[in-house]
């Protein structure tokens, strides 16, 4: 037994995917309320619209079962094909669908999606039913006679126009005003209208803006980069021609542009015609498509057509721009295109723009690298409080972002929410192996989405598609993509088994002696230290004085010489407990002095990270220095040590070995 509109509904809803539901949707005959004229034949009939409950602004009720629609309407209920009632259905209206239990709401973006599909299939199945006409049936004996109201025509003959019956056709909005044959079928389309020849496979589309600051090349580059960021199927046939209309005069000024191409789900080529009008600061676009054989027959046809166009009333300020918009033609097509620091998360945005905004996302905690080392000694709350803010701040924006993007290739932002709570709790749970498998699926989905997965080719679920991206969008997403290469090729110089050393000219420090392409930035095994190296250090044995003084602790040394000075680097590893810092600074004095140094001076304190610091400054005799300085992170204490000769250059290059001592809270990573 066939399942009835509901059933395929509720399986369809239960596994996420609604093809089905749509496809049975379209053959399934409804009830529907509709408006008889009395007097009026059977097939002159219109639908009724009304502000129904759970629906937004004028829709439709509809119900496989009789008695639901008529519970509702008192008027005349007739029997119709879903596909025919979204046929009928005007552009603003959405449809509600009475079922057991609930109502289904379609909304409006989705009937005109299901309309541009139902139109579409109706034109292919034209032109099959048509090339199957021209190849099964036989010869008749007796020429046929044209029919009164026929299209098709021979190329370059004069056009019949009484034979059209042509009728009046009015965009309310607008204005726009023209004649199209009066066996073309009309629907409706967002701020427009769109008429159908079944003779000949033609496809007309007429909509306009109130657009005064426009002109009309201006609005033929529009145009045109549409029509090569949608259709790049499409192949431009020469350049941009004028046309001309009865009684035009300077009054209303046209171009077209012709494109040959094979559409997605044809199979022969066809001609597309993109008309561009201005008129009375009105700009119209009008767009022509049909086989490439029917468009060369009924070419007189659409000249005819164009000729004719013109407003009736333009009234100000529908469907246009606020003056205070103004700028240029490509701000205007780009107007509704979500911001980048916007707080909406409806819309979308293509690839370009999405790594051209994520510059700028990231300003906040660029903001906070630079403030927090000003904030951070007035205060430790007020630092952590800065610090908290932009990682929200930032994060929001990368998230809004991510959603955008998911947008433009039809998959709700729901999903990026889960997938985030996900790793969250994993990492909540102590689960390290699946957060790192997650995380690397995240990167990875992130940057396919990013960089490769280009979006739906029209509308969809979530919007209309994005216009045609500005030079300066393409500029900023190329700075971008620069930059991260050059992230990720530091990156493979630091994983490749160099992070230990890295040359001088990576370091941001201000040095007074030449820079040496010798002195590298040294980073401990463990990553919790960087300090720059005046040549490559070489592993040591821990001097037995020291070693003694240590007891149990497990220490190691990294030894370098350059210019007759010696710089060293310790790590102590106290064990299970963290250290003292006075014991620390003790026994690191105590060593250094020996038997016959004199203490010059000594300091602790904090530095910006909060690290436990000391320092010891000892003279030797002959007129040696040994300078040491320690910072304590857990268990460890971490020690950089010079011996020189007490002159100034000395002075001043061993200065610079300790202002380079960082501990950062983080692994350290050179960039």
């Amino acid at each position: 037994m066939s399942q009835d509109f509901e059933q395929v509904l509720s399986a369809a809803q239960a596994n996420g995917l609604l093809n089905p539901a749509w496809k049975k949707f379209v053959h399934t005959k409804f009830f529907v309320p509709v408006v008889r004229p009395p007097g009026s034949d059977a097939a002159n009939i219109s639908l009724h619209l009304s502000d129904t409950a759970g629906a937004t602004g004028q829709s439709i009720l509809i119900s496989e079962v009789r008695e639901r629609v008529e519970r509702h309407h008192g008027s005349a209920i007739d029997s119709l094909s879903g596909a025919d009632v979204v046929r009928m259905l005007h552009a603003e209206a959405g449809i509600l669908v009475a079922l057991s239990d609930r109502s289904f709401a379609i909304a409006r973006d989705r009937v005109e999606w299901l309309r541009k599909g139902i139109e579409a299939s109706l034109a292919r199945a034209a032109a099959a039913a048509r090339d199957s006409a021209a190849t099964l049936a036989p010869a008749p004996v007796v020429p046929a006679q044209p029919a009164p109201a026929a299209v098709r025509q021979q190329a370059g003959a004069p056009l019949d126009i009484a034979a059209l019956k042509p009728r009046n056709v009015t965009i309310a909005g607008i204005g726009l005003a023209f004649f199209v044959p009066a066996d073309w079928r009309q629907s409706s389309m967002p701020r427009g209208l769109r008429f159908h020849a079944d003779s000949s496979g033609s496809v007309l589309e007429a909509s306009g803006l109130r657009r005064p600051d426009v002109s009309l090349n201006q609005w033929v580059g529009m145009r045109l980069a549409l029509v090569r960021h949608e259709m790049r199927y499409l192949k431009q046939d020469g350049e941009p021609y004028d046309i001309d209309g009865a009684e035009w005069g300077d009054r209303v000024k046209g171009k077209a542009i012709e494109f040959t191409g094979t559409f997605p789900g044809d199979e022969s080529e066809s001609r597309y015609l993109v008309a561009c009008i201005r008129i009375d600061g009105t700009v119209c676009a009008i767009t022509i498509r049909a086989p490439v054989a029917a468009f060369e027959q009924n070419r007189a046809l659409y000249q005819w057509f164009l000729s004719r166009v013109d407003i009736v009333a333009a009234p100000a300020g529908v469907y246009g721009t606020p003056a205070s918009t103004g700028g240029s033609a490509a701000a205007s097509q780009q107007q509704d295109a979500p911001g980048v620091f916007g707080l909406s998360m409806e819309g979308r945005i293509g690839r370009l723009r999405a790594l051209a905004y994520a510059l700028p996302v990231f300003l906040p905690l660029i903001l906070i690298a630079v403030l927090a080392p000003v904030i951070a000694p007035k205060g430790q709350f007020a630092a952590f409080a800065a610090i908290l803010a932009g990682a929200v701040i930032a994060m929001f924006f990368c998230v809004r972002l991510m959603v955008l993007r998911l947008h433009d290739v039809n998959i709700s932002g729901k999903w990026l929410f889960w997938f985030i709570l996900a790793i969250a709790l994993g990492a909540a749970a102590g689960q390290k192996n699946f957060v790192s498998v997650a995380s690397a699926i995240f990167w990875f989905g992130s940057m396919m989405i990013y960089c490769v997965i280009a979006g739906t080719g029209g509308d969809n679920d979530f919007g209309e598609v994005p216009g045609p991206d500005s030079n300066v969008i393409k500029f900023w997403a190329g700075l971008f993509i620069v930059l991260q290469i050059i992230g990720m090729g530091r990156a493979a110089i630091v994983q490749g088994g160099r992070y230990r050393q890295v040359p001088n000219p990576f370091h941001d420090l201000s040095r007074t002696t030449p820079v040496d392409p010798n002195v590298y930035f040294w980073v401990s095994p463990d990553r919790e230290l960087l300090i720059d190296f005046p040549g490559e250090p070489k592993k040591v044995p821990i001097p037995p004085a020291l070693r003694a003084r240590l007891g149990g602790a497990n220490a190691q040394q990294s030894v370098a010489m350059a210019e007759g000075r010696e710089y060293t680097v310790q790590i102590i590893d106290f064990g299970a407990a963290a250290p003292d810092v006075g014991k620390v600074l003790q026994i690191l004095q105590d060593a250094a002095a020996g038997t016959d140094g004199e203490l010059v001076s000594r300091e602790t304190g904090w530095d910006s990270d909060r690290h436990q610091r000391g320092s010891v400054k000892v003279r030797l005799p002959g007129g040696m220095m040994r300078s040491l300085s320690f910072g304590l992170a857990g268990s460890k204490a971490y020690v950089a040590t010079a011996f020189y000769k007490d002159d100034p250059a000395s002075r001043v290059r061993v200065e610079e070995f300790f202002s380079s001592f960082r501990m950062p809270r983080r692994p350290a990573i050179v960039r």
